[in-house]
């Protein structure tokens, strides 16, 4: 199915304009593809300036773009590492995609869960997270943009009977959400990316 025209409004279309494909294997590394597996294919905005690493003044907190996704910091974090991973052309829900922009989806994944992982938990941690894709309104899809949310889930010292439940509650978005501080998140970003890159390298 083709994506809907980019629209104004839509926050995840306006980041995606601003940010242009680029390889997380390396700061240094232009123009090509970065799915894993795959360098052979040029960004199709090579004339985009390259804001990776401009500082606080960034719209959104980058960890990866490439030609068909982007990953980013949630602005208000269920938990610290929250990511989200979007296609960078709109598309409103998942049965709206097409096979190759489904495929970069299912890729990136499993790579971006390692890198939270294990910036959050560590290398050898114990590591607990959600994966968690929302589609239309009554299913808590609060922006009309295809995203997964990738949320790591640290201990939490609530007990008792409500503790699933409000885990549950919290994972739809409807838990204790704050503003992720701007420094705290590109610090973190930073860290993200270079945890991305080493898993590419794997």
């Amino acid at each position: 199915m083709a994506p809907s025209p980019p629209s104004s409004s839509c926050p995840f279309c306006r980041i995606a304009s601003t940010y242009p494909p680029r390889s997380p294997s390396s700061k240094e590394e232009q123009g090509h593809s970065s799915v894993p597996g795959h360098h052979d294919q040029k960004s199709p905005n090579s004339t985009v300036p390259n804001i990776l690493d401009a500082g606080d003044s960034t719209p959104a907190h980058l960890i990866l773009s490439t030609d068909s996704v982007l990953a980013f910091l949630d602005i208000m974090p269920l938990t610290r590492g929250h990511v989200l991973l979007v296609t960078r052309e709109h598309y409103d829900k998942l049965n709206d995609v097409d096979v190759g922009v489904a495929r970069e989806l299912g890729q990136w994944l499993p790579v971006l869960s390692r890198a939270v992982s294990k910036t959050v938990f560590g290398e050898d941690g114990d590591a607990h997270w959600n994966v968690v894709q929302n589609n239309g309104i009554r299913a808590a899809q609060q922006v009309p943009h295809l995203h997964f949310h990738i949320v790591p889930r640290p201990s939490v010292p609530t007990t008792g009977r409500w503790a699933a439940a409000q885990a549950s509650y919290a994972m739809f978005g409807r838990g204790q959400r704050d503003d992720l501080d701007e420094a705290e998140g590109e610090e973190l970003a930073g860290v993200l990316r270079e945890a991305l890159a080493r898993e590419v390298r794997r």
